[in-house]
């Protein structure tokens, strides 16, 4: 049974929506696998908005074949309010990597049942079944690009060749949101991989502070390109959250593939886990 979402509203108060539709890696029957997937961040105010949601909405994916080398895709996010699609959906294509946001309005009521929904196909022509997540967890923040800054180590230096590398990524991101979990955020993540400066995938722990106090979890990432798509728990103030972090590694301005230091450009969403 899904989740009825929502908040009332009163003259001069907003509520907020976050979706981020996330699922695990999932491969086709065609061998082609998607890490990463759509996300929403939209607010409603009963005077500024005219009680309609508006924000954006976007995609952060990396896409491989059955080989595990990148593969071309088009992925359309779309929300749905009680099994309806709304007409504001978008679609995003990328070889290996797909990445883009747009503005997103749409009408929703207090107990409407709202979902950002995901439809994938691939260089090859087949597809991804569709799949969709709740939006609208008055607990979640969403950080929008370049709120998240950061430094990345990594030892030794990132390079063209795969290999095993530790690292340490210290972040700090403004994050909007309501109730308790919008504010500020020092996130450092530590770990392993195996990777180059191009391709590759990771785990490891986090840690820091947030807006209800320490925070401690752990972490995935999986590497296309310059892009870190990082997918995480954390406890803070005695409530499980899930995070996830797009990150851009901007290690190169000439687009040369050798660096063990480089600055962190991101967006994200950390929503509280039911």
């Amino acid at each position: 049974m899904r989740r009825t979402v929502g908040k009332a509203l009163v003259a001069g108060t907003a509520a907020v929506m976050v979706g981020v539709l996330v699922p695990a890696a999932s491969a086709n029957s065609a061998g082609d696998t998607i890490r990463g997937g759509c996300y929403a961040y939209a607010v409603s105010n009963a005077v500024a908005t005219n009680g309609q949601y508006e924000g954006v909405m976007g995609d952060n994916s990396v896409t491989t074949d059955a080989t595990g080398a990148p593969t071309a895709a088009t992925v359309t996010c779309a929300i749905q309010v009680n099994g309806i699609e709304s007409p504001s959906s978008h679609s995003f294509s990328g070889a290996g990597v797909q990445a883009g946001q747009d503005q997103v309005v749409y009408s929703a009521s207090p107990t409407d049942d709202v979902e950002v929904c995901q439809y994938v196909t691939y260089a090859d022509g087949s597809t991804e079944a569709a799949s969709c997540k709740d939006v609208g967890s008055p607990d979640a923040a969403y950080c929008p690009y370049g709120s998240v800054t950061g430094t990345g180590n990594w030892s030794p230096a990132e390079t063209t060749t795969v290999g095993p590398h530790t690292f340490v990524w210290d972040t700090n991101a403004n994050c909007l949101g309501a109730a308790d979990d919008g504010g500020f955020y020092h996130v450092t993540f530590r770990g392993s991989s195996n990777d180059a400066c191009t391709a590759g995938s990771g785990a490891g722990d986090l840690s820091g502070s947030g807006p209800e106090g320490p925070i401690t979890g752990s972490f995935t990432f999986f590497r296309g390109g310059i892009h870190l798509y990082i997918s995480g728990t954390f406890v803070s103030g005695g409530e499980q959250h899930n995070l996830q972090y797009w990150i851009d590694v901007l290690a190169s301005a000439g687009g040369t593939c050798s660096y063990s230091t480089a600055p962190l450009l991101a967006h994200g969403a950390i929503v509280d886990s039911p």
